[in-house]
């Protein structure tokens, strides 16, 4: 009976350190920054931008377009008529590096052996 009694004081002491480790963390165990857009901005980016990203809102992240520039990540109003002309443009430019690079890749195939088509026995 005693054995009980001292198994069942051990297992609550567990749970009330789990418990406090959990809350300490408000509830993450992973206390890793959030990174992502929480304001927007309406100005045109006038750097090079050499992707982008759509983030869709998910508080305190709000929908946004992140351009990546050669200064680091923007966070632009996703409404704003330069930026869907951008959106465009990137899109544009990234077909024609994918249609350029189809173009060049070798179409002949890797093999013709099918060990479907064995003759031996």
């Amino acid at each position: 009976m005693q054995l009980n009694q001292k198994m069942m004081r051990s297992l609550a002491a567990i749970a009330v350190i789990m418990s406090v480790m959990v809350t300490g963390t408000n509830g993450q165990i992973y206390n890793k920054p959030i990174e992502c857009c929480t304001t927007v901005s309406t100005k045109e980016i006038t750097l090079p931008i050499t992707g982008f990203k759509l983030q869709k809102r998910n508080p305190p992240c709000v929908n946004a377009v992140i351009f990546f520039t050669t200064e680091g990540p923007r966070c632009s109003y996703w409404k704003e008529s330069w930026v869907k002309q951008k959106i465009q443009d990137l899109k544009t430019i990234q077909l024609q590096e994918w249609e350029t690079k189809m173009d060049s890749t070798d179409s002949t195939p890797l093999s013709t052996a099918s060990p479907y088509n064995s003759t031996s026995a």
